[in-house]
C-alpha cells in the first residue's frame, strides 16, 4: 500500500491566512517605499540636468539653458517642471529651444530631454532668489546662472503628495549664485510644497 504525503486542509488554510496577513501589512509599506524611491530618482534627474547644463556651458564656451517643456523641444514658459524639461545650447539667448541635435558649434541645439513624470502625486516647481517662479535657467560660458543678465539662484522643490493633496515627503535642489547645485531635505528650504 502506498502512503501519500501532503498538506492537510487545516495546514493549507493556516498558510493562506498567514500569506493574507503579510500581504495586508506589506503591500502599503511597499507602495510607500516605491514612492519614496521615485522622489529620490526624480530629484537626481533634475540635479543631473542642472549639472549637465552647467558643464556643457563651460565646455562649449556658450550659453546653455534649461527650461520647462511640454513637448520636449521648446520652452513652455510654465513653472510646472513635472511636465518635463529640455537642456539646450542657447547661442542666440532667446530661450526658444530647439528640436535639432547638436552638429555644429555656435547654433542652438538640443542636449538633453526629460519627459514629464507620469506620477500625478509628484510636483516639481522652483523659486528664484527674488521669489519669482523659475521657468528657465541659463548658464553662461563661465558656468554662472543668469536671468536677463542678472545673477540667478533658486530652489526647486520636489513634493510627493498623498491622495488628499497633502505633502508626504519632499526634497529640494538648491542652486547657488556660483552655479553649484545640491540636494537638500531641510524643511526650511522647502516652501513650495502643499501643507
Amino acid at each position: 500500500m502506498k502512503k501519500y504525503s501532503g498538506f492537510t486542509l487545516t495546514e493549507l488554510m493556516i498558510t493562506v491566512a498567514i500569506i493574507g496577513i503579510l500581504a495586508t501589512v506589506g503591500v502599503p509599506q511597499l507602495q510607500t517605499f516605491m514612492q519614496g524611491n521615485r522622489l529620490v530618482a526624480s530629484t537626481n534627474e533634475l540635479l543631473s540636468a542642472l549639472h549637465i547644463a552647467r558643464s556643457e556651458a563651460i565646455k562649449l564656451n556658450s550659453r546653455v539653458s534649461i527650461c520647462s517643456s511640454n513637448n520636449g523641444s521648446t520652452c513652455s514658459g510654465s513653472d510646472n517642471w513635472a511636465n518635463g524639461w529640455v537642456v539646450f545650447v542657447d547661442a542666440d539667448g532667446n530661450l526658444a529651444g530647439t528640436a535639432a541635435a547638436c552638429t555644429a558649434t555656435g547654433t542652438d541645439c538640443l542636449l538633453r530631454v526629460h519627459e514629464g513624470f507620469n506620477d500625478n502625486q509628484l510636483t516639481v516647481s522652483g523659486l528664484d532668489n527674488n521669489a519669482a517662479a523659475i521657468t528657465s535657467l541659463t548658464f553662461t560660458s563661465r558656468g554662472l546662472p543668469r536671468n536677463n543678465g542678472a545673477s540667478q539662484s533658486g530652489i526647486f522643490n520636489l513634493c510627493r503628495l498623498d491622495a488628499n493633496g497633502s505633502t508626504v515627503d519632499s526634497r529640494a535642489v538648491v542652486l547657488s549664485l556660483a552655479g553649484r547645485a545640491r540636494v537638500s531635505d531641510n524643511a526650511a528650504v522647502m516652501t513650495q510644497c502643499p501643507a
